[in-house]
């Protein structure tokens, strides 16, 4: 079973570094097994029991503690292509995160997206998501206090130019057991088309028992 959905990592363009893809992307999330109390949780903790939607997301290798929005799709066009397009919302404030809110949701067995801005001067919440490594933990919470651990599925894919299909080719060939796909800008800045030039992605899984 796999879920399909034409979508695009869309942009609002302006004076920020913002995110933005170069193609519509077919995203193909491959089904998990099914998702059941989580282990690993702290002490203390309400572990999730299966799917949340998540207001609040910590990435402690980077010192991201955050809240998360919940955003649709929306039309837009392309700033290096003129292509309209659609495309995940992206967040209101540099500060947060969003969550695909039309797309799987975290804990569900399919991949979920989760999208943050980058701004040059380093004051937006992915400024840094290209230093995480494998093994780094992420964590998502609901307004219930419900937790989910994740942990980073290898290197962050940098360098996916909006110009290509390379956002889209690896968020469909994602890597076995990517719960989540945190996604950002990367790149120089463009100023014809009032966006950076790439995007970099990180792939999170599930945390195993600790």
């Amino acid at each position: 079973m796999r879920f399909v959905r034409r979508i695009d990592p869309g942009a609002v363009a302006g004076v920020l570094v913002l995110l933005a893809a170069a193609v519509a992307v077919v995203l193909v999330v491959g089904a998990r097994p099914g998702p059941g109390v989580q282990p690993g949780a702290e002490v203390g903790e309400v572990a999730a029991a299966g799917s949340i939607v998540p207001t609040g997301l910590a990435v402690p290798a980077i010192g991201v503690d955050a809240e998360v929005e919940s955003r649709g799709t929306v039309r837009y066009e392309n700033p290096f292509t003129g292509e309209a397009l659609d495309g995940y919302g992206v967040p209101e404030s540099m500060a947060t995160a969003s969550w695909w809110s039309d797309g799987p949701a975290p804990g569900s067995g399919q991949m979920a997206v989760i999208l943050g801005h980058q701004q040059s001067g380093g004051s937006a919440v992915f400024d840094r998501l290209h230093e995480l490594r494998e093994g780094d933990e992420v964590v998502l919470r609901d307004s219930g206090g419900e937790v989910l651990h994740l942990t980073v599925l290898g290197a962050p894919r940098t360098g996916l130019s909006k110009a290509t299909s390379a956002l889209a080719d690896t968020l469909n060939g994602h890597p076995e057991g990517a719960d989540v796909a945190l996604v950002t800008c990367g790149g120089e800045f463009d100023d014809r088309a009032g966006t950076s030039t790439d995007n970099t992605v990180v792939f999170a899984t599930v945390s195993a028992a600790r």
